[in-house]
């Protein structure tokens, strides 16, 4: 088993037609965006090809919209404008920053991220925030999690979004996202996340996580195994 490849739009894209089927654009193309970088007018070529499906909690500023802010160019932004992401464009890496937005001026902070690798690490957390089955519990610790197949951290740095120190972790067939709970037992909030609530159906040996659980119904079937 191998892991999502941070500067790999192939494997980017198996991810998404698994995770969301086939794109009914496959072949959208956008126009010339001079100013902006080319791994970022190729994540929206590939965000296009599924109508922007893929965002379904925060979102990529439009590429004519990009405008230099602070010496930053904010392209992310959390649904309601209480966080945003920008990239360097001074330097050939394009590294990632991030503040919360102020009527004060606040210092932009670096992610320990370059541009590629934020995208596709944000497209990875977007597929957990908006999965048809997904199981989330608070309080619960990670060593309670016991997934037949074991589980590994892909290699992305922690978030401070939605919480400090998020990260995502994956199985065979399913993500999660786990951050520091502010429940008043602390452990972890965790977020289980897959294409169907089958792929969800170990998390029930979990005993001693309390589980709530959301489901909906995804209009494609796919045997293709997760690129990780």
């Amino acid at each position: 088993m191998s892991y999502l490849a941070p500067t790999d739009n192939q494997d980017l894209l198996r991810f998404l037609r698994r995770w969301y089927g086939a794109p009914p654009a496959p072949n959208e193309r956008l126009g010339e965006s001079p100013e902006a970088p080319k791994v970022l007018v190729e994540w929206h070529e590939i965000s296009a090809q599924w109508g922007g499906l893929i965002t379904s909690h925060n979102y990529a500023i439009p590429l004519p919209e990009l405008v230099l802010e602070d010496g930053k160019i904010p392209f992310w932004v959390e649904n309601q404008g209480t966080w945003v992401w920008a990239f360097d464009p001074n330097t050939e890496d394009h590294s990632v920053y991030e503040r919360e937005p102020s009527d004060e001026p606040t210092p932009w902070k670096r992610t320990g991220e370059r541009l590629p690798e934020f995208l596709i690490h944000a497209t990875v957390l977007e597929a957990i925030l908006g999965a048809p089955a997904r199981k989330v519990a608070r309080g619960a610790q990670i060593d309670d999690l016991r997934p037949p197949e074991g589980m590994r951290e892909l290699p992305f740095p922690a978030w401070n979004w939605p919480a400090r120190d998020s990260r995502i972790l994956f199985g065979e067939s399913w993500l999660a996202l786990t951050h520091p709970s502010d429940h008043p037992k602390a452990g972890h909030d965790i977020t289980l996340a897959a294409v169907a609530p089958k792929d969800l159906e170990w998390a029930k040996n979990s005993t001693e996580i309390k589980w709530r659980s959301y489901s909906r119904v995804q209009d494609h079937r796919t045997s293709e195994p997760l690129p990780w």
